[in-house]
């Protein structure tokens, strides 16, 4: 199959060049608009002179491409865009109101909220639009069900933008899913509830059904919530560490409901719809059958962004197996991608698209090679054979996406996944059994008691794989274009030596005509290398950070080489506090260099920078003079009186201080001309003058 022959491999590349070149470049939508008309109509004009003049037709292809790539400029501008009566635009920051909130899709908790995402529905009894982040305490026991309504008097907060350098954006993922704000919602402040099980469509009520019958079917509770989350996309009942182990061991994509299981039970259903095949047509029936299946299981599930993307790309590949036709996997996979990014352009920037895309675009272009190393007789070693290739050749497509936003990588991922991708259909399989069962009435008894057995035995065995923390690569960084060139010199050298392998064994080896993907290949890795030297010879920057941490205080002393991080953790329990100094340990000016910790004194000076830390108690040097003042867990002092005697450059609130605490120091400082830096507003705050 020659690549560019089809022509929606073109087209979704210029697709993908729009959504790109307006998301990084600001350019005027009306630039968009009038390239977007005047391609299409010179795309018609030409279509219409294709067959008189020669020159017409790849005028036609250009015109075409050019449409293509303004649509997807456009079209992301305009789903970036908010509506008026969005309720973001309405000063809901800060300031209490009576919000009606519809809870929509719910979200794996964390260990100490349960979380949704909810429709804003009125705001003040003005009707609003758009969705937010609710957060309810575990420890207040609200079962809150998807559906329910609520009115509660409450504030938005912002949620977490990028407050120290290296940190996960949260704000900025929250605002690609079309989620704007949080809401923390306390038992006091819920106004009213209402039920909601009675507007939920017939799919999503028998879902309730059936995690209902779950819980009562005499499952052990991690087996309950492994099953919930394998079949339903249900994860709230997955217990944390187990959740840990499997993301540890590498198979965390088992939890997550996704393309593999889709794929699987894609698989179950070919199998029970084989004998449409007999009939008439059979193939169409047989793809129109499974595609409706595969969507009602999609509703069934709550249509989740990531089941979305798995059933839209399976739906497609389930009318590709069905022709039968060379290429058509590869075709298949273009055509959902196209379908999808048409719908939400933002699709191309979510970590859980380029994952699922490059997992399975590695499987279907890297496994044949990995495969044709060795050739087994055995069926047995074969179908093993195949499994470890497979594991394989997906694991190498998403590293790169993988160390680029979690800087880490599960070195026993085969073992994990040898052990469970073989019995995955089979657990699946037995888990849509015992739901079949338990709705019909039947005793499942005997059922029950061999997934609690298997699944048991699965998850203390991940557990065992997951402690093994000497094979999980950690702490390693890489940039968008670092990322960028280790992609292209991977495929590059995999379609330089697909050709051989596709000869017989005694010709793989023989170079009979020069392949330019191999030139490819080792640019990449040349200009990979002279990139990470530049970075490396240009990384001398002295750094002296006031750094953001809630409940807590950290400063970071950095230079080409070494690095201090000075922190004040005290109030915090020891958990948090391991976590936050982790956290703080892999910011971006510590990578890559010799890190050292230290409390957090009353003083630090570093060249002709000096910052007076003034903590609780409240006590400072009024001697020093013109320094840079660091305000710690809330000191009781007069302010007024600290700013005439020692005449600060500026002040800084960090994140240990009360927030009320911290607004009455603005009003104070505002009326004293001294600038006060809250680092929950602008993040870390850089010291450093410039060394001339």
């Amino acid at each position: 199959m020659r690549w560019l022959d089809y022509p929606f491999y073109r087209i979704l590349f210029f697709l993908l060049a729009g959504i790109v070149c307006s998301n990084f470049i600001e350019i005027n939508t009306q630039l968009f608009v009038y390239g977007i008309g005047i391609s299409f109509l010179l795309s018609i004009l030409f279509l219409m002179l294709r067959k008189y003049m020669s020159m017409v037709k790849f005028l036609f292809n250009i015109t075409v491409y050019t449409f293509f790539f303004f649509l997807g400029a456009i079209h992301l501008q305009f789903q970036n865009e908010l509506s008026n009566d969005h309720f973001i635009h309405k000063q809901v920051q800060g300031q209490d109101h009576v919000l009606q909130l519809k809870l929509k899709q719910r979200l794996a908790p964390n260990k100490f909220n349960d979380r949704f995402y909810a429709e804003v529905i009125a705001l003040d009894q003005l009707q609003v639009t758009g969705k937010t982040l609710v957060l309810f305490k575990r420890s207040d026991s609200l079962d809150f069900q998807v559906g329910d309504r609520l009115t509660v008097y409450d504030d938005v907060n912002l949620p977490a933008f990028e407050r120290n350098p290296g940190d996960f954006d949260y704000r900025k993922y929250l605002k690609s899913i079309d989620v704007y704000g949080q809401i923390y919602v306390d038992t006091p402040k819920i106004l009213s509830y209402e039920n909601g099980s009675q507007e939920l469509g017939f799919l999503l009520g028998l879902r309730n059904t059936i995690l209902e019958k779950l819980e009562d079917s005499g499952l052990n509770e991690n087996p309950r919530g492994v099953i919930e989350a394998l079949v339903l996309g249900q994860r709230q009942n997955v217990d944390p560490e187990v959740t840990k182990s499997f993301r540890d061991a590498g198979v965390i994509h088992i939890l997550a409901l996704s393309g593999l299981h889709v794929g699987i039970i894609l698989l179950i259903l070919r199998i029970l719809t084989k004998r449409i095949l007999r009939v008439k047509y059979g193939r169409w029936i047989q793809s129109v059958v499974l595609i409706i299946l595969l969507w009602s299981f999609a509703l069934l599930t709550g249509m989740s962004p990531s089941i979305m993307r798995a059933v839209t790309m399976f739906s497609f590949v389930a009318i590709g197996l069905n022709l039968k036709r060379k290429g058509s996997v590869y075709h298949s996979l273009t055509l959902s991608a196209f379908v999808l990014l048409l719908f939400d352009p933002r699709l191309l920037f979510q970590v859980g698209f380029q994952l699922s895309y490059m997992a399975v675009f590695s499987i279907v272009l890297i496994q044949p090679v990995l495969a044709g190393l060795w050739t087994w007789r055995n069926k047995v070693k074969d179908f093993f054979w195949n499994i470890f290739t497979v594991t394989v050749a997906a694991q190498i497509g998403v590293a790169g996406i993988s160390l680029f936003y979690f800087n880490q990588f599960p070195g026993l991922f085969i073992l994990g996944n040898m052990l469970l991708l073989p019995v995955l259909p089979l657990i699946i399989g037995a888990a849509l059994l015992l739901i079949f069962l338990l709705l019909l009435g039947f005793p499942t008894d005997w059922l029950t008691s061999v997934l609690n057995a298997v699944l048991e035995f699965i998850i203390n065995t991940v557990a065992r794989i997951s402690s093994l923390d000497a094979f999980i690569i950690k702490d390693i960084y890489l940039t968008f274009w670092e990322t960028a060139l280790i992609y292209v010199a991977l495929f590059s050298f995999v379609l330089f030596l697909l050709p051989y392998f596709k000869r017989s064994k005694r010709e793989r080896f023989y170079l009979k005509k020069p392949n330019w993907m191999l030139h490819l290949s080792l640019l990449s890795l040349v200009v990979l290398f002279g990139l990470k030297s530049y970075e490396k010879l240009n990384t001398d920057k002295d750094s002296f950070l006031v750094l953001h941490q809630a409940t807590g205080s950290a400063v970071s002393l950095s230079n080409q080489d070494q690095a201090t991080l000075f922190t004040d953790l005290h109030v915090m329990d020891s958990l948090r506090a391991v976590n936050s100094l982790e956290r703080l340990k892999a910011i971006e000016t510590h990578r890559d260099k010799n890190l050292s910790l230290a409390d957090l004194n009353n003083l630090i000076q570093y060249r002709n920078n000096q910052l007076l830390v003034i903590g609780e108690n409240g006590l400072y040097d009024s001697s020093m003079k013109n320094a840079t003042v660091l305000l710690s867990h809330s000191p009781k002092i007069n302010l007024e009186r600290l700013i005439l005697e020692i005449q600060p450059k500026r002040i800084i609130a960090d994140g240990s201080n009360y927030r009320n605490v911290v607004e009455g120091w603005k009003i104070t400082c505002d009326k004293m001309g001294i600038d006060l830096l809250n680092t929950y507003e602008v993040g870390a705050v850089e010291l450093m003058i410039s060394n001339d």
